[in-house]
């Protein structure tokens, strides 16, 4: 089986993958799948500071295997330039004789890692080719009762021993002992800044986003995915100059939720003159469907991994731009009366992300809501959630998944992204100003077209979709908690595995 995308970090390079590149850093070896670009960071005297694997924009511009760039300093586990880097990358950081790795701001490029074996890897499957992986059955019991979709928060992984580096830590090869980097004590990112002017920074945001396309435009890679939810539609307001240039496009799935992007998407597409198309979902053969899990370590098993055949007959061959980490814009997780949370507790944190509460998961979200520091709003933790627990649990391991060499790649995941969401203060996150002022500054005549919903007679089509919009999230999420014992959610793979 080939493994594309994937890389391993030991003692000794892996030679059993044939047409694997290999590099040595210090004590340890470094092997990449073929297809993964190898960059270099060079201090301002010439030394070698850091390699960076896959794929990142940099001041503009879509770096390319070989390419290098300079950077003053090692600090936190990486470039003093990483917050510039936008896309799905992990950067190999030299400090003195030691080596500390460091994942993109969302983990987008997912990091495993056993420290006991002292190995390092793209998913727990190319780490057995090293050594034994033992399944882990708690973590799968812990997790089971909830929604039917699988994939495991916080650093698990299901084996045990192997845990996931998650954003904003930074491992330490001497120590192998994972820690946090940012937010730290004192610093930034601990709340919002009053001083910081909310439209200006939408403004940044939006430039931010802009540039990011732009470098993939220049690139040639010009296919994005439309829905009819918020994340496509701000990378569709950040091409508006290019829009002609581009090729919209969503899949067509035999779901309720899709056939309501695609009814949406195509009035987008309609009313703006778009050129977009809508590709026919493949279904996956058992065995396709199991080469992707396997590729991808068990760590997710949710619908992305049907598309797998889709991904394969459609492959554009180019990175395709995905919303994936607009969510962050739109203050995720966030209830009305979080307003006046000065706390976020354990179980309130479990509730909001849709993770089955009981004493294993309620201990694992203790243990990562006390690796903050002091001064942490409520606001900014649950920024930090989407980040470290949902895209880094899901959206990375699904990396691996797809028999592609180019991955999509989000305009949304840098540092500087990030940190202007965090620094805009809490109520007007909070009251969801965000992404209406961040559409004005883009392209506002896309909001005529509401964001998850039909329009005209439209709506009739989709009135359960009415429904649930008129109801409150706390609401909704309380009724999702109401009805998992009754085990109505099924792990959304079965129609393909029976």
């Amino acid at each position: 089986m080939d493994y594309p995308k994937q890389f391993a970090l030991a003692s000794r390079p892996l030679n059993q993958l044939p047409g694997w590149k290999h590099c040595q850093l210090r004590d340890w070896w470094l092997s990449v799948a073929r297809d993964v670009p190898i960059l270099k960071v060079f201090n301002e005297r010439g030394a070698l500071i850091s390699m960076i694997i896959g794929w990142a924009i940099f001041r503009g511009r879509l770096l390319h295997d070989g390419d290098s760039i300079t950077s003053q300093l090692t600090r936190h586990g990486a470039p003093d330039i990483f917050d510039e880097l936008c896309g799905r990358f992990v950067c190999f950081s030299i400090l003195g004789e030691e080596v500390l790795v460091r994942p993109d701001p969302a983990a987008m490029m997912g990091v495993v890692y056993n420290a006991g074996q002292q190995l390092l890897a793209s998913s727990p499957t190319i780490l057995s080719l090293f050594d034994e992986q033992e399944p882990d059955p708690e973590v799968r019991r812990a997790l089971s009762g909830g929604k039917g979709e699988v994939w495991f928060p916080m650093g698990l992984t299901p084996y045990l021993g192997v845990k996931r580096l998650l954003p904003n830590h930074t491992l330490p090869l001497n120590s192998w002992a994972a820690k946090r980097v940012f937010p730290l004590p004192g610093g930034e990112g601990r709340h919002g800044n009053k001083k910081v002017n909310p439209e200006e920074a939408v403004a940044r945001l939006g430039d931010i986003i802009r540039r990011n396309i732009k470098a993939l435009l220049d690139d040639g890679h010009c296919i994005a995915q439309l829905t009819g939810g918020r994340d496509s539609r701000i990378v569709l307001a950040a091409c508006r100059d290019w829009h002609q240039q581009m090729q919209f496009q969503t899949v067509v799935l035999d779901q309720y939720s899709c056939r309501l992007d695609c009814h949406i998407a195509a009035d987008i597409a309609d009313h703006f003159d778009l050129n977009y198309r809508q590709l026919p979902f493949i279904k996956p053969s058992k065995e396709e469907l199991g080469a992707w899990l396997h590729r991808v370590g068990y760590c997710v098993e949710d619908t992305v991994a049907a598309m797998c055949a889709t991904a394969r007959i459609h492959d554009s061959h180019s990175h395709e731009l995905t919303g994936t980490c607009g969510e962050a814009l739109r203050a995720p997780y966030w209830y009305s009366r979080d307003a006046k949370l000065d706390v976020l507790s354990a179980e309130g944190l479990l509730e909001r992300m849709g993770i089955v509460a009981n004493p294993y998961t309620v201990s694992l979200a203790e243990k990562w809501l006390a690796s903050f520091p002091a001064g942490m709003s409520v606001g900014n933790i649950l920024e930090f959630a989407y980040a470290e627990i949902r895209a880094a649990g899901w959206a990375g391991p699904t990396l691996y998944g797809h028999e592609l060499s180019l991955p999509s790649i989000s305009p949304f995941n840098s540092g500087e992204y990030y940190r202007e969401i965090l620094a805009i203060c809490e109520g007007y996150r909070g009251a969801k100003k965000v992404i209406p002022a961040l559409m004005d500054y883009l392209w506002p005549e896309l909001r005529e077209i509401p964001f998850n919903r039909a329009r005209g007679l439209g709506k009739f089509r989709f009135l359960r979709q009415e429904i649930r919009l008129s109801m409150p999230i706390h609401v909704r999420d309380r009724i999702k908690r109401l009805i998992q014992p009754i085990g109505l959610y099924k792990n959304p793979l079965r129609r393909y595995l029976t």
